[in-house]
């Protein structure tokens, strides 16, 4: 073990100057990094009568910062916050959009992906279209 820490080696075959490089990254099409996305469910357990399961069951919860947004431009940021409204949670810097729309967990997880990618997308394109209409 220390002739590994001299020769400035770890036990997982590394250097232990290399830094930790996230490989094969993925990215959302609006350009959020998906592992910077926070989701969050509540199991309440069987019921004894029908429907045998809380309405409540598949609701889904995603969280992400808003530095992991990729807004360029305080146009954009304007933009975004008229749009998200109160689900935008000031104090924390956090975008918390939920659904339960769908009576699977899988189905709501996606619809809450997507309107997060509508939702930057069509605020980059509006505040493009703003700066447009002011130039000219």
């Amino acid at each position: 073990l220390f002739d590994m820490m001299e020769a400035n080696r770890t036990s997982l075959g590394t250097e232990a100057t290399d830094s930790y490089v996230l490989k094969n990254r993925k990215y959302l099409e609006c350009g959020i990094p998906e592992d910077k996305l926070m989701f969050r469910t509540v199991s309440y357990g069987r019921y004894l009568q029908e429907p045998y399961i809380n309405p409540a069951e598949h609701k889904i919860t995603m969280i992400v910062n808003l530095r992991d947004i990729p807004l360029e431009s305080d146009l954009e940021h304007e933009i975004f916050h008229q749009i998200v409204g109160p689900r935008f949670m000031q104090k924390r810097q956090q975008l918390k959009l939920t659904s339960g729309v769908f009576a699977s967990r899988i189905e709501n997880k996606r619809h809450l992906v997507s309107m997060l990618e509508r939702i930057v997308v069509h605020t980059k394109r509006l505040a493009k279209e703003v700066a447009e209409n002011e130039s000219s």
